[in-house]
């Protein structure tokens, strides 16, 4: 039951993700039908990720006011109808709001998804770092397959398949009303702390999502700048390397993700991402040392798998922070608002950076990475008594009339 609950979920996530990319190949279409400029374009994706990131704050207070399965499944039913404005958009200002409204269905739903997984872990038993690794393998494969879906189903047409893909996702907004479990919400733990401490929660998700921000923003600017410094490289176009070097990159984090949710427990949050910075920073440096493509492939693999660390680990850290556990939508919403920012400041960071120092900019990231480190090493006491440590507990609660067994 657990399992096919948790597929469920997964499922839910790819199609969250897919969201991100599929439109990319229709962007013609979408030019010619609508008479959309290259500013409704951009405003197109734009509008999209500012709904996303401002409304997940909102999810995350609905979740801790009504569950994560009821808002789960409002919000996924919000992001089909704007699908269905989108595909049938006849003018610029419909598509905009149909984007716009999609936006908004998938900030409310990203908390509530977070939230329904540390509810099935606790329900069945699963490990959090263990979830959280699927959890984010189905993410990148989401990216990947978004663009993939496009291509293959592009003779329906448009509006055929965005229809189709509002219908899947109607569905799976009520299949997770099966899948995620209506667990009732966990007492705070503050053991230790002060008051003041306690009730200062949102301070740890502020650094968790200061981490997943930095995270983001590394690999965000990267996509703009890897094919400009590989073209400039080649003296021409380098389509071929540049496509392999991204596909590998995103696969090889989808396989960390997944290879590190099954050990990384067994390790405190405070040297995972230690580690994941110092790959970050190590696959940096590296594609400073050379603009061929097998050392800037390598290199990034570096980058995708320190990626995949600090990715996991941040999510894990909400999950564990003992203090926010009664308002876990809130942390998840307010986490997810602060980790975008990354996603819209990377591409322009990167871009500038690379014009104006060239390949030194991926050191001056990489540097950064190392300064976080430091500052980690300065954090380190006070993150270790807001989180608790590896070791792995086995608690037992009375859920319905059944004793329930979960790891804390």
């Amino acid at each position: 039951m657990g399992q096919r609950r948790a597929l469920l979920l997964l499922l839910a996530v790819i199609s969250v993700n897919a969201s991100y990319t599929v439109l990319i190949p229709f962007v013609p279409d979408l030019e010619t039908r609508v008479g959309a400029g290259p500013v409704t374009i951009a405003l197109m994706f734009a509008l999209f990720a500012a709904a996303k990131a401002l409304f997940q704050p909102v999810g995350g207070a609905w979740v801790d006011r009504w569950r994560p399965r009821a808002v789960a499944c409002v919000a996924l039913n919000v992001a089909a109808v704007g699908i269905v404005l989108t595909a049938f958009a006849g003018d610029p200002v419909t598509l905009l709001v149909g984007r716009f409204v999609w936006g908004i269905g998938e900030g409310l739903v990203t908390p509530a998804l977070y939230a329904g997984m540390s509810a099935l872990c606790r329900r069945y038993e699963i490990s959090s770092s263990r979830m959280m690794g699927n959890f984010g393998s189905a993410a990148v494969a989401g990216f990947l397959l978004g663009p993939l879906v496009a291509g293959v189903a592009a003779p329906l047409g448009l509006e055929a398949l965005f229809l189709v893909g509002a219908v899947l996702t109607s569905l799976t907004a009520f299949g997770l009303l099966r899948a995620i479990p209506d667990m009732p919400v966990e007492e705070a733990d503050t053991t230790g702390q002060t008051g003041s401490a306690a009730r200062e929660w949102w301070v740890w998700v502020l650094v968790l999502g200061l981490l997943d921000l930095f995270t983001h923003l590394v690999y965000t600017s990267l996509e703009p700048v890897l094919p400009l410094y590989l073209s400039d490289a080649a003296g021409g176009s380098a389509h071929g390397a540049i496509s392999i070097v991204f596909v590998v990159g995103l696969a090889t984090s989808a396989v960390s993700m997944w290879a590190l949710g099954r050990f990384a427990e067994r390790f405190g949050l405070v040297p995972l991402v230690a580690a994941g910075l110092f790959l970050l920073g190590g696959g940096l440096a590296g594609m400073a040392a050379s603009s061929a493509v097998l050392p800037v492939a390598g290199a990034f693999l570096v980058v995708m798998v320190g990626y995949a660390v600090l990715f996991l680990t941040a999510r894990r850290g909400i999950v564990e922070l003992k203090s926010a556990a009664a308002s876990q939508g809130a942390a998840f919403g307010l986490f997810g608002l602060v980790s975008d920012v990354g996603n819209v400041l990377g591409p322009v960071v990167g871009v500038v950076l690379y014009e104006v120092t060239g390949r030194v900019s991926f050191l001056l990231l990489g540097a950064l990475a190392g300064a976080l480190v430091a500052v980690l090493a300065a954090l380190s006491g006070r993150w270790r008594r807001h989180f608790p440590s590896a070791t792995v507990t086995v608690l037992s609660a009375q859920v319905g009339g059944e004793v329930v067994e979960r790891a804390a």
